[in-house]
C-alpha cells in the first residue's frame, strides 16, 4: 500500500472518530425541545404541526389532538416510517 493511500485511510479513519465523538457529544445534549418546529398551513386542509426532533426526524402533528400524523426515519426525513421496511 502506497504512501499516499495510508495517509488517505489515516485521514479517513480521524474524520469517522470525530463524526462518532460529534455524535455522541449532540446525543448527550440534545434535549426534548425540538430542533425546529413551525405551523404549516395548507390550502384547502388543515393545519399541522412540523418538528424536526433529534436525530433528524420530521414530525407532522394534527396542532387540535396532538396525533401524529406522519414520521419520517432518522437521517431520512422524506422516507415515512414503517414503509420500506423501516419500523
Amino acid at each position: 500500500m502506497s504512501a499516499d493511500t495510508q495517509a488517505h485511510l489515516a485521514a479517513i479513519k480521524a474524520a469517522q472518530r470525530t463524526l462518532d465523538q460529534a455524535c455522541t457529544f449532540a446525543e448527550l445534549h440534545a434535549t426534548a425541545k425540538p430542533l425546529f418546529q413551525r405551523v404549516m398551513r395548507r390550502s384547502g386542509s388543515s393545519p399541522v404541526v412540523v418538528r424536526v426532533v433529534w436525530p433528524g426526524v420530521l414530525q407532522v402533528f394534527d396542532p387540535q389532538t396532538g396525533d401524529v400524523l406522519a414520521e419520517g426515519v432518522p437521517g431520512h426525513p422524506g422516507w415515512l416510517k414503517g414503509s420500506r421496511g423501516f419500523e
